[in-house]
């Protein structure tokens, strides 16, 4: 097997170049590209000129393959790495990254012919292809032809191709009777032995009125199977209050940041790739980089607006529906929602998270809670400046007296610690908890299938953790501590 060699990014672009796209392609070529890898772009009219355009530009080059970004793709920084450094993928001799159809419905660009063409009229239209579904999200397929939007393509098959007369008189890319450039450029490749294929470890957002991907297409294809089942026809109901969660919780940050409602809206609604795409451009390694990446990258702050309106969130969020008259620890507290939750149900919270971005906007947010407490908050022992909240940069440690915390609550944060102070960090959470007291803590641990760059794996010293303090594990979130153990 052959990898990929230096590798010509081509793109082809229009008047009306989206803005996610703009940043996905100026990051790839700031921290995406190797040493002798080139890049070029060519605006036209007709996406086909264009293609034909940059296949030449590139043999010109020394470069060993040509990819093709078009201009409203949606990709992280390290896409064409991951694109070109799969060893399976070395296998093909055309390889695209997993893409919908742009528009609607989001079907995917995964094509082959079908076994039998038209026996009418309509086989006179050129080629007739299917999309295949279910789709493996860790997989290879050969296909019969492939999308042009991410897609690497070696140098010998635009050689194989080349026309007696030269690369200036060689088409690759033309339309064909009702068949595209990218259909009819595969046709033309299949009949030089080129092998295609599609994987979708690499998933390509597509920006039309939405952006499409992969969950796009899931989600779509749920509905309609759903629904043919039987399942009630859909309703804004049920969606609908995790929208006006999500613009309930921008407003708020608006008003800390000073910008308006729909721009921090909109940033939210990016989630965290910007945060995955910071990690990559930054690329902390000890502890205290990591800490600093926490405490200083302002992405953070709108990607958990989008993350505390979730049905996900709110769902763990439920969980601790109930718990009154505790004395509990917040540990990566994020933007407070979880403190001011559990504050209003009768508890007393200590806030923990690194200083920065999000404990900045917490304490911030708390102040404006203090007329609410002055109202419904009863006063400790005559003390009207009581507050059930309090930001702490140490947590207290279990002890005979009474010291300690009821419970410590830790939602997808433990995740995010560098392996050299995890124990320690998860052994203090320990100590700071009572004997009977609880630890509740989900944990979003790296998944093959869906990777989080910023995320490490300490599932198996999670579980050696747990079995070593005693842990009583109740529930998949929930681990109480022995009773009489400090």
């Amino acid at each position: 097997m052959q990898d990929w060699g230096k590798v010509f990014i081509g793109t082809r672009y229009q008047p009306y170049l989206p803005a996610l796209s703009c940043e996905a392609l100026i990051g790839l070529v700031q921290f995406g590209m190797r040493a002798g890898d080139r890049r070029d772009a060519v605006y036209s009219k007709t996406m086909h000129k264009a293609a034909n355009t940059l296949a030449r530009k590139f043999l010109e080059s020394d470069c060993d393959a040509l990819c093709f970004i078009d201009s409203d793709a949606v990709f992280g920084t390290n896409a064409l790495e991951e694109l070109r450094a799969d060893p399976e993928g070395w296998e093909y001799d055309v390889l695209q990254a997993f893409t919908v159809k742009r528009g609607w419905p989001p079907e995917p660009m995964f094509l082959t012919l079908q076994p039998e063409q038209p026996h009418s009229d309509e086989r006179l239209r050129g080629l007739h292809l299917e999309t295949n579904l279910p789709l493996d999200p860790d997989h290879i397929y050969p296909v019969d032809s492939v999308s042009l939007h991410f897609t690497l393509i070696r140098r010998r098959v635009f050689e194989r191709l080349l026309e007696p007369e030269g690369p200036r008189f060689t088409f690759w890319f033309e339309y064909s009777r009702d068949n595209g450039e990218d259909v009819t450029f595969s046709a033309h490749a299949r009949t030089v032995g080129a092998r295609m294929g599609m994987t979708t470890r690499l998933k390509v957002g597509h920006v039309s009125d939405v952006v499409t991907g992969w969950d796009t297409m899931v989600d779509y294809y749920d509905r309609q199977f759903a629904y043919a089942e039987g399942a009630p026809p859909a309703s804004m109901e049920r969606i609908a209050k995790y929208f006006e969660a999500q613009h309930k919780l921008s407003a708020l940050v608006a008003e800390y940041t000073g910008e308006d409602v729909e721009t921090v809206y909109a940033k939210a609604s990016s989630g965290i790739a910007p945060i995955h795409d910071q990690w990559r451009i930054q690329q902390p390694t000890t502890p205290d980089e990591v800490r600093a990446f926490y405490g200083r990258t302002p992405q953070y702050l709108y990607g958990l607006v989008k993350w505390n309106a979730t049905p996900a969130y709110q769902a763990i969020l439920g969980r601790l529906r109930g718990v009154r008259g505790e004395k509990i620890l917040e540990f990566g507290g994020g933007l407070g929602t979880t403190a001011e939750f559990l504050a209003t149900q009768g508890n007393r919270i200590h806030y923990y998270d690194v200083p920065g971005v999000l404990r900045d906007f917490a304490a911030w947010r708390f102040e404006r809670l203090h007329p609410y407490w002055d109202s419904h908050s009863p006063s400790k022992n005559g003390d009207l400046s009581y507050r059930p909240i309090e930001l702490i940069e140490r947590w207290e440690i279990a002890d005979g007296n009474g010291a300690g915390y009821d419970r410590v609550v830790a939602i997808d944060v433990l995740e995010h610690l560098h392996p050299d102070e995890f124990e320690s960090v998860v052994d203090g959470l320990v100590s700071a908890i009572k004997p009977g007291g609880i630890l509740f803590a989900h944990n979003n641990w790296e998944k093959k299938d869906n990777p989080y760059p910023s995320h490490f794996d300490h599932a198996a010293l999670w579980e050696k953790l747990v079995a070593r303090h005693g842990l009583i594990q109740m529930d998949d979130l929930t681990f109480k501590k022995p009773e009489g153990e400090q």
